[in-house]
């Protein structure tokens, strides 16, 4: 028999299109928090009818990206303090139970990947790539929930939590400050793992999600 061939990719639906270059827009802050967006304004911007717009709303709606209020429009979220703090709440939990899995169930991947993307993150602001730094926080702290190896937490995570937080992230990528702390609290999170001392990594997760709440409040104050 020949050898086969590589399978045919089937092309992507326009609306996953949609909705990946909607998000991506909403988190790189090209849309600012509590703006309002249309129908008709994406339609145009993206070149697409307004159906897979409406399917992306969905998906957004439930990211938390997004607030359809009725009779109103549609607005890119923009949490109050008490939205903003129960957020926070939710992602520490999951944090805090993804690292416990996590260094039970993987703990070798999970030191590889912080060594991997810490190093990086440093460059990174070595050549003052302030986005890409935001980009590997960001993935930093999906590595963390991935090697949990716990599907339902990770589906949580990434639809309640992630994709806030990846925007929130991204509006502090010019805070030298902020990304100062980060950057110290990430290399402190690194050494914990590489000695394996899970309590330790969960405190300071709690008390990195807490300081990082406090900088966070000062956007959508």
């Amino acid at each position: 028999m020949a050898e086969a061939s590589a399978k045919i990719e089937r092309p992507r639906q326009v609306s996953e299109l949609v909705l990946e270059r909607l998000r991506r827009d909403i988190i790189e802050n090209r849309f600012s928090l509590g703006e309002k967006i249309s129908e008709a304004q994406l339609s145009e911007l993206y070149g697409v009818t307004k159906a897979p717009i409406r399917s992306a709303y969905i998906r957004l709606q439930g990211e938390g990206l997004i607030d359809i209020r009725p009779q109103s429009g549609t607005f890119v979220f923009r949490p109050t303090a008490d939205e903003l703090r129960a957020l926070c709440e939710l992602r520490t939990a999951l944090e805090i139970e993804a690292v416990r899995l996590a260094m039970s169930r993987d703990a070798v991947g999970l030191e590889a990947d912080f060594l991997r993307i810490c190093n990086a993150m440093d460059n990174a602001l070595r050549v003052r790539s302030h986005d890409i730094y935001q980009q590997l926080d960001t993935e930093l702290h999906l590595c963390i929930i991935g090697r949990a190896g716990s599907p339902l937490l990770d589906k949580t995570y990434r639809s309640q939590v992630n994709s806030c937080f990846a925007a929130l992230r991204w509006r502090f990528s010019r805070d030298e400050q902020h990304t100062s702390n980060s950057i110290s609290e990430h290399m402190a999170l690194r050494e914990a793992v590489v000695t394996r001392d899970t309590p330790k990594m969960q405190a300071l997760l709690r008390a990195h999600i807490g300081y990082t709440e406090n900088y966070y409040a000062r956007i959508v104050m």
